[in-house]
């Protein structure tokens, strides 16, 4: 088995990590994720900012998909 470290841009990251994710864990596995989800901000300007740049990117998950990758989260609590 070999070990990989990568950069990924912002912009792709959620692409990237949903192609690991197709591949069963005897096969491929993330070692380590040291990305880490923002979901508070501080300001009105911050979020339009953040949806702006999600947008432009395509970059985005409808609130479905969020709330269920909350909960995924939650229960790792």
């Amino acid at each position: 088995m070999h070990t990989m470290k990568l950069q990924v841009n912002e912009s792709i990251y959620s692409q990237v990590l949903s192609f690991i994710n197709q591949f069963q864990t005897n096969e491929l596995s993330l070692v380590e994720d040291t990305h880490e989800e923002d979901y508070i901000v501080s300001s009105v300007e911050e979020v339009q900012r953040r949806v702006l740049h999600a947008e432009v990117n395509g970059n985005y998950i409808s609130a479905d998909e969020f709330f269920l990758d909350m909960d995924k989260k939650i229960e790792t609590l």
